[in-house]
């Protein structure tokens, strides 16, 4: 699996890859328990923890599912680094609860989600309604969801909270899904998501940087200020063609906009090949990402309140990202012994290579502000899962 991976993108991801349903929306997913290991390093950051999630069907219409995760952060960003701060050391926990009821050939779906970390707190509910038509052949989904953060700010490392620092933000997502099998050896899949966001929306922890004084080498730090609202849209498109050797060809194209100016093209191959009677599956994939810089980012200002809206986070920066991934799955139990029908385990592994166009290492001093190279860093992200049906 590759997708635009940044630490808190992977562990939220976590358990809606554990939780990955049918195709087809008149079938329910197979009771079954599923656990994983992720870690991801890179960029002076590291991620790492476990993830569970169990699924389980009552009369053939209705599948309930629990998950719960964990994740051990530790180690400095250069936008930590920059200011002088020291490593951080935190845990990430997230719950949730989800609910498929099956009623002819619709299923609807309703989740809730909740995450806690020591300066971060966010809920979600979703619902969702999927329909299976024309014979099977066409699988549209919708989906709603809402979502309340609350910010927080830790001003020391004994975990002290800023008394006076609690922000809020608020989202809405909407979903649209289309699956469509065109032939016996083609599938085809569009997926559009609208996201509106309103109130806290930077990190308290990050600040720009700027001039000391016009045409001055030395550059002086003061916080970022960001719109409070954002809308983003993206739309994405799937092809899957099925080889005649019993392999997969998969392409994906998806791209982004949003109300911060930001336009961005994920392109994605896809290959999946299957031996030894299907017992080993493996996967190779490549991903390219690239994306311009918000409106009103800066790797560095000429002053000290240059605009209304000031920012240098990296993630809102210009970059060009190339990542390669494996993966091998293996059925070690495939026909009924006791009370499981089947077993698997399966390792991912993606290399990331980030490269930023317009965002500079400041962490080197000894450079001109303005002259220093531009930033690039190397992440790999590990993943390993477990799963067993019963």
């Amino acid at each position: 699996m590759l997708c635009n991976i940044t630490p808190l993108r992977l562990a939220a991801a976590a358990l809606a890859c554990l939780a990955a349903a049918s195709a087809l929306a008149d079938v329910l997913p197979e009771d079954r328990a599923d656990a994983s290991w992720r870690t991801y390093d890179g960029g002076g950051l590291k991620v790492e923890g476990p993830a569970v999630l169990v699924r389980k069907g009552f009369e053939d219409t209705v599948s309930v599912s629990a998950g719960y995760l964990v994740d051990r952060v530790s180690g400095a960003s250069i936008d930590m680094v920059m200011l002088g701060a020291s490593p951080l050391h935190e845990v990430r926990k997230q719950k949730q609860l989800g609910v498929d009821y099956l009623y002819g050939k619709t299923t609807y779906s309703a989740g809730i989600q909740e995450s806690i970390e020591n300066d971060y707190d966010s809920s979600t509910l979703n619902v969702a309604i999927s329909q299976s038509m024309f014979g099977d052949l066409t699988t549209v989904t919708i989906g709603v969801s809402r979502g309340w953060d609350i910010v927080t700010k830790v001003i020391n490392a004994a975990g002290q909270k800023d008394p006076n620092f609690r922000k809020r933000a608020d989202r809405k997502t909407w979903s649209l899904g289309v699956s469509q099998i065109l032939t016996r050896n083609w599938l085809a899949g569009f997926d559009y998501e609208a996201i509106t966001e309103q109130g806290y929306l930077q990190n308290p922890y990050r600040a720009i940087r700027y001039l000391a004084a016009p045409g001055s080498p030395i550059y002086l730090t003061g916080p970022e200020t960001y719109p409070g609202t954002r809308t983003s849209n993206a739309a994405a498109a799937r092809l899957k063609y099925y080889l005649p050797w019993r392999a997969s060809l998969t392409g994906r194209y998806r791209y982004f906009f949003d109300t911060w100016d930001i336009h961005a093209h994920t392109f994605e191959l896809d290959y999946t090949q299957p031996f030894l009677d299907d017992s080993f599956i493996a996967d190779l994939t490549y991903r390219y990402y690239t994306q311009n810089s918000a409106s009103f980012y800066s790797d560095l200002f000429q002053y000290a309140n240059q605009q209304n809206y000031m920012a240098r986070d990296k993630e809102l920066a210009a970059q060009d990202n190339n990542a390669v991934g494996a993966a091998l799955s293996y059925d070690f139990l495939k026909s009924k012994h006791w009370v499981l029908k089947k077993a698997s385990g399966s390792l991912h592994y993606d290399y990331i290579m980030y490269k930023f166009r317009d965002f500079r290492d400041a962490t080197q001093r000894q450079l001109p502000a303005g002259t220093e190279p531009m930033y690039h860093y190397n992440a790999s992200v590990v993943q390993a899962f477990f799963s067993i049906w019963f």
